[in-house]
C-alpha cells in the first residue's frame, strides 16, 4: 500500500517545497516584479492537475493492453494542456494589461518540472511492473 503513494507523495513533496521556496524567497520575487500570488496560484493549480493526469497514466499503466497505456498518456497530457489553456486566458482576461511575465513564464518553468516528475515516477513503475 506504501508503495502505492510514493508517486503521489513525491509529487506532494514537490509542491510543498516549491511552494515554501516561494515563500521563503518572496522579498527576492518582490523585488524583481513577480506577483506571488499569481506564483502559489499557479504551483497549486500545476499541483492537482499533475495528480488528475498522474491517476490517467497509473490506470493505463496497470491495464494489459499496452493501447490502454497510450490512451492514458494522452488523455493526460490533452487534459493538462485544456486546464493550462483554460487557466492562462482567464488570467488574461483577468489581468488585461497587467500581466506579470516573469511569473508567467515561471509558471511554464514549473509545469516543466511538475512533468518531469511525474515521468520519473512513471518510468520508475513501469520498470517495476516489467520486472514483476
Amino acid at each position: 500500500m506504501i508503495q502505492n503513494l510514493k508517486p503521489y507523495l513525491s509529487i506532494l513533496f514537490l509542491f510543498i517545497i516549491l511552494n515554501g521556496i516561494i515563500i521563503i524567497a518572496k522579498t527576492f520575487f518582490d523585488i524583481h516584479g513577480f506577483n506571488i500570488g499569481f506564483l502559489q496560484s499557479a504551483n497549486l493549480l500545476l499541483f492537482f492537475i499533475s495528480l488528475i493526469g498522474f491517476l490517467f497514466q497509473q490506470k493505463g499503466l496497470q491495464s494489459t493492453n499496452p493501447n490502454a497505456f497510450v490512451r492514458g498518456v494522452y488523455a493526460s497530457m490533452i487534459f493538462k494542456i485544456f486546464i493550462c489553456m483554460i487557466a492562462a486566458l482567464v488570467y488574461f482576461f483577468i489581468a488585461r494589461n497587467n500581466i506579470n511575465k516573469p511569473a508567467l513564464f515561471t509558471a511554464m518553468g514549473l509545469y516543466i518540472v511538475y512533468t518531469v516528475v511525474e515521468v520519473i515516477m512513471l518510468m520508475k513503475l513501469a520498470r517495476k511492473k516489467r520486472n514483476v
